[in-house]
């Protein structure tokens, strides 16, 4: 009896660990949710950052583009570099247009397939107006 408890005890305990493990999946498509996660802080910074709105506006000003703003704000040990601007979505790479409203950008990342992202954000940037 104690041995019959003591194999269903550890049976219990392979399967509980076994389904604890991270998932497999592609590096890469988490690096693109964490691409999307990173520009949508990038862009959302312009609303509490001043710094952060007056980088943009100034690129803007200069026929900069939201593409040249997350580029100049990412650090320079960044290792996923595909971020394109546009409706075509490229495999493994975030996309970034504009939104409905003025100031508003759409975020979504893709896989392998772009037919549907893997991750999808709308934000809204906040460049302060220069008197």
């Amino acid at each position: 009896m104690l041995r019959s408890l003591i194999r269903l005890l550890s049976l219990s305990m392979v399967v509980v660990l076994a389904g604890c493990g991270e998932p497999a999946g592609d590096p890469r498509e988490k690096e693109v949710i964490r691409g999307v996660a990173r520009v949508k802080s990038l862009i959302n910074s312009t609303a509490t950052n001043p710094m952060a709105a007056l980088s943009l506006a100034s690129l803007a000003e200069q026929g900069g583009t939201i593409i040249s703003y997350i580029s100049a704000s990412l650090p320079d040990n960044e290792t996923f570099t595909c971020y394109v601007e546009g409706p075509r979505p490229q495999p493994y790479c975030v996309t970034i247009r504009n939104g409905a409203a003025p100031g508003e950008y759409v975020i979504e990342g893709y896989g392998a397939g772009i037919d549907k992202p893997l991750a999808s954000e709308k934000v809204l940037a906040s460049p302060p107006k220069r008197h």
